[in-house]
């Protein structure tokens, strides 16, 4: 009999910033030109392979920066928040790399205040040895991504107003 292999954990993680502004003109501002998300996510993916550099520093190996792909979905809205579909994946060795799948939420927090969020998930690869490695450092390494992009958004957004 062949059984079936067990599924794969899956690592949730969700992050958010709170931003000055009123939540339809945040949500003009990225919605009507989603695209300008990519060079923000492309620069908080080098952070977080910085972190991976740094770290493998002090273990004393090197470890090399890994190209990403970002996709986008279309933007929509329900009950007064805006919603983009996100996903990060390696460009290369994608059997060795997770896919983070999530959306990014702007959610009105009343007057001219509103949160930026992100929900996501993915599935450590490589099974035992994945999951290990995701809970001694790739967690904290996908945690960090998310954060960094949050931040520079929303410095992006504070500039354009």
């Amino acid at each position: 009999m062949v059984r079936a292999a067990p599924p794969r954990q899956v690592v949730f993680l969700s992050d958010s910033v709170e931003v000055d502004g009123w939540s339809h003109e945040v949500e003009r501002q990225i919605c009507d030109n989603e695209r300008c998300l990519l060079p923000i996510a492309g620069e908080s993916t080098a952070a977080g392979e910085a972190i991976l550099m740094t770290i493998g520093r002090t273990f004393g190996e090197h470890i090399l920066g890994i190209p990403t792909n970002v996709r986008l979905g279309p933007c929509w809205t329900r009950d007064g928040s805006a919603t983009i579909p996100i996903r990060w994946d390696a460009a290369v060795l994608q059997s060795v790399f997770p896919v983070l799948d999530g959306t990014l939420v702007i959610t009105p927090l009343g007057g001219s205040r509103c949160r930026l969020g992100i929900e996501a998930s993915y599935r450590p690869p490589l099974e035992g040895i994945g999951l290990l490695a995701d809970r001694l450092l790739l967690h904290r390494v996908a945690e960090s991504t998310v954060h960094d992009f949050l931040e520079r958004l929303a410095a992006t957004l504070a500039a354009r107003s």
